[in-house]
């Protein structure tokens, strides 16, 4: 007894402490967004090992936020898969779409678009409140991958459901930052009209923090070189400087030194062009910066006939080409949204499937429902229509009493037909209690009377009669037909043919002629 008491109670710790880290869990989720710093902290008291099921989920999910929050890089999914592991069979559901949405947080930190777009599109169905900040996050960051990847459609889709989000909650800075990828990936497409457009309202929209705004100029003078290019180099070189003048680091500078570069060839000025593009490719982080500054040089290098120069960048040019292509494959995006999307459609179906059985068992419920109560109405109005019948019966008695003697026969044989039709759905609803004892006196005096000898004569001849014999013998001789026979008697007519032929059984030929007029 005292092992089962230590073991009992060791469980009952265990189970206190397991919730108690759980509540400590919940508590930190709320200042998560609020203070990613303090929840870190207090994330760091916690054991994971000593965590396990939703409790462990729960601790991956809000360590993976709190790093991805405070700017810490990951170098594994490890510790986010524990967390979608767990909510990965579940439906609809916060902490479901959250896992998937740091996991896609993931995967972005670590230069991963393919496995970024698949783990944000997870998260972007299983959100179920559309206007939570996280689901908004993750259309967002949707739309930067599909960006990188040069996917513009689904990257301006991406943004527009994002800035409609915004709108309805009236976050006017993240409805202009939108707006902002949203010419970008204009920009992307090669419509220049529209992208064009876009920027120069950006420009005077203080909603759109300085940086962007002031990245409009470079924007548009990329749009004045696609749409014009040699022909509108000077008011690209206007833009490009409006732009240079606005940064507040030499790293964002590099892409207008490429820019400027380009603009400056076309006005000839080639050392100036080719000293701008040497530090914009030398000092470029990105692909495209890279690109256009190696085809600046490769112009410039031809302007200046120095061919060795053009061609070194010409072979770099198709290096970076290459890579770009490579990066920008498609076919595994398509493979990724197609999987997705049948899993959406898999899902779907089910939840069809499930909507038509439940509705399929609710009408079956329905039916049987119905069918039940028309069956107790029935047997109501039929208990109602007797009980009338009845009340009739013994009303124009007395008032036949009343009156005049009558024919005390006839109004025996009606009372008496009153009584059996009575009696005999009485014992199918239990003997209704507004059967009053005076009433049945009247009937049982008015039977002794006229057919006591008959009855007496019944018992001698035969002691095995039961109600139902006598009842069928008194019905007959009162004259009812066979089918008003079954309705009082509460029974079927072939019931009655068997009953009448078990009955020439039990008594004599010549009795049975006497009662049945064959």
């Amino acid at each position: 007894m005292k092992k089962y008491c230590l073991i009992f109670s060791i469980l009952f710790v265990l189970a206190g402490c397991s919730k108690s880290g759980f509540n400590r869990l919940k508590s930190i989720e709320k200042i998560l967004d609020v203070n990613p710093v303090e929840a870190g902290i207090r994330l760091d008291s916690i054991e994971p090992s000593n965590l396990h099921g939703k409790g462990l989920a729960m601790y991956a999910m809000l360590r993976t936020q709190a790093d991805y929050l405070t700017g810490k890089s990951f170098t594994s999914d490890s510790l986010a898969r524990i967390a979608t592991g767990y909510w990965n069979s579940r439906k609809k559901d916060y902490h479901a779409a959250m896992s998937w949405y740091s996991l896609g947080c993931v995967y972005s930190d670590m230069g991963k678009d393919p496995e970024a777009i698949y783990a944000l599109l997870k998260a972007k169905e299983l959100f179920p409140d559309t206007l939570s900040a996280n689901y908004m996050g993750s259309l967002y960051m949707l739309g930067k991958h599909y960006n990188s990847r040069k996917l513009y459609d689904d990257a301006i889709n991406s943004f527009s459901a994002c800035k409609r989000a915004y709108e309805r909650i009236g976050d006017s800075r993240n409805v202009s930052l939108s707006e902002y990828n949203i010419g970008i990936s204009y920009f992307g497409k090669k419509e220049y009209t529209k992208a064009r457009e876009i920027f120069e309202h950006l420009l005077t929209d203080s909603n759109l923090d300085a940086d962007n705004r002031n990245s409009c100029y470079l924007y548009l003078a990329h749009v004045e070189n696609g749409l014009h290019g040699k022909e509108g180099n000077r008011k690209e070189l206007e833009l490009v400087n409006l732009y240079l003048d606005g940064c507040s680091d030499e790293e964002s500078r590099i892409p207008g030194y490429a820019l400027k570069g380009i603009a400056l060839y076309y006005s000839y000025q080639t050392d100036s062009a080719f000293e701008y593009l040497r530090i914009a490719h030398d000092g470029a982080q990105d692909m495209d910066t890279r690109i256009l500054a190696v085809k600046g040089l490769e112009w410039v290098a031809i302007q200046m006939r120095n061919y060795q120069a053009a061609w070194n960048a010409e072979i770099l040019n198709k290096q970076y080409q290459e890579e770009l292509n490579k990066m920008s494959n498609l076919s595994e995006i398509t493979q990724i949204q197609l999987q997705h999307n049948d899993e959406i459609q898999n899902q779907r179906f089910r939840s069809r499937v499930s909507k038509i059985i439940l509705v399929s068992i609710s009408l079956v419920i329905l039916l049987i429902a119905l069918a039940v109560i028309f069956n107790i109405q029935r047997d109501r109005k039929r208990e109602a229509y007797y009980l009338k019948k009845y009340e009739d019966f013994v009303q124009k008695q007395m008032e036949d009493k009343a009156t005049a003697k009558g024919n005390r026969l006839t109004e025996a044989c009606e009372a008496f037909r009153g009584g059996i039709a009575f009696n005999l759905v009485g014992d199918v609803i239990m003997q209704h209690r507004s059967f009053r004892q005076e009433e049945r006196d009247v009937v049982v005096h008015d039977i002794n009377l006229y057919f006591a000898s008959l009855i007496a004569a019944l018992r001698d001849e035969a002691g095995r009669l039961g109600q139902q014999d006598i009842n069928l013998i008194f019905c007959t001789l009162l004259g009812f037909d066979q089918e008003v026979i079954a309705d009082i008697m509460c029974t079927s007519r072939s019931n009655l043919r068997s009953i009448k032929s078990r009955l020439r059984s039990k008594i004599s030929p010549e009795s049975f002629s006497l009662y049945f007029k064959e």
